[in-house]
């Protein structure tokens, strides 16, 4: 081999060196970015965690303190809404009771009617509960939503707040979070999400019993007697109406602590679910890095993230192009 092709072969050997070289050092660059980004990742995480798990902790044994107490909200919507119930029978007046028995032309068949109305416009009345039912859930829901938004970075995904931003975070959180595994984290926020306390479901069934009077044929329904008058029938549903009203009042003051317990329960749950199941932690980890894969802006945004990543690893394919073609030209050279 001539001394010239070998200065050639020597430059062209050099060249290819210094630059992998200086690729291989941008690529170690960049995996100690990566390493200290991870770094950074994991101790706030730590602290996140700590944070949060207090916080949690913290508003369960609140909530425990007052969970046998009387919701006093409710406690005032069922004053007001007996009030009502005491002004607004429903009742109608004698006159207006012999004007249907002479279209019916039969007081049972009257009797039997106004039963039936009274009894709705009474049940009527105590649909006025239903606003009231609900305060005490969303007063726990706004409490969670408040520590997951100054406690983590989930508020970036949305601006809702209170169970808005619960309900956001039910449909946008993954099924699977970890590969081929049902997410915790968000059967945790569909079922806090999802959950509601109304007064059918809540109020209605307990109390349906105690307006059995105000029902035709029921053993507690005052009977007309054998010569029934409009005077009879106005008496008899202003004494159903009474009876029903007391029974029903009575019920209700036993419910009124009824949702301090279920807000409880339905925040124990939540917390049992996002903290104290196993491996929910890494689920934990895994949603934050979704949100800020390098948790803070002095490293690269997510986006800036990717396109680094996507850059070196271009590179190292750069690398191992260099390398494969030094290896071809000191197979060539005839030593």
């Amino acid at each position: 081999m001539n001394t010239h092709t070998t200065q050639n072969i020597t430059d062209i050997i050099d060249h290819h060196l210094s630059f992998a070289e200086k690729t291989v050092q941008k690529y170690s660059k960049q995996t100690n970015l990566d390493s200290q980004s991870i770094a950074l990742f994991e101790h706030n995480f730590i602290q996140l965690w700590q944070e949060l798990t207090h916080s949690f902790e913290k508003l369960l044994q609140e909530l425990g303190k007052k969970r046998q107490n009387v919701d006093t909200d409710l406690k005032k919507q069922v004053e007001v809404t007996l009030q009502i119930c005491r002004t607004d029978t429903g009742i109608p007046s004698i006159s207006e009771i012999e004007r249907r028995v002479q279209i019916e032309n039969s007081y049972e068949i009257v009797y039997e009617q106004y039963l039936n109305e009274v009894r709705a416009h009474f049940l009527q009345n105590l649909l006025s509960l239903e606003h009231e039912l609900g305060r005490s859930l969303e007063r726990v829901k706004s409490q969670i939503a408040e520590i997951l938004i100054n406690k983590t970075i989930l508020g970036k995904f949305t601006a809702s707040k209170s169970s808005e931003f619960i309900q956001v975070l039910a449909t946008i959180i993954p099924d699977q979070l970890i590969s081929t595994i049902p997410s915790q984290l968000k059967i945790a926020f569909q079922i806090l999400a999802e959950c509601k306390l109304s007064y059918r479901e809540f109020i209605l069934y307990r109390i349906r019993p105690h307006i059995d009077g105000l029902t035709p044929k029921q053993p507690e329904t005052p009977q007309l007697t054998n010569s029934p008058s409009a005077e009879q029938i106005f008496l008899n549903l202003k004494i159903a109406h009474a009876q029903s009203l007391r029974k029903c009042e009575i019920a209700l003051k036993q419910l009124l602590s009824e949702p301090n317990e279920l807000a409880f329960a339905i925040a124990e749950e939540f917390v049992d679910r996002t903290i104290r199941t196993a491996d929910v932690e890494n689920e934990w980890q895994v949603l934050l890095q979704k949100v800020q894969p390098n948790w803070d802006d002095f490293f690269a945004k997510p986006e800036q993230i990717q396109r680094k990543w996507i850059h070196s690893t271009q590179q190292t394919t750069d690398t191992n192009i260099v390398v494969s073609e030094v290896d071809t030209i000191f197979t060539l050279m005839d030593f």
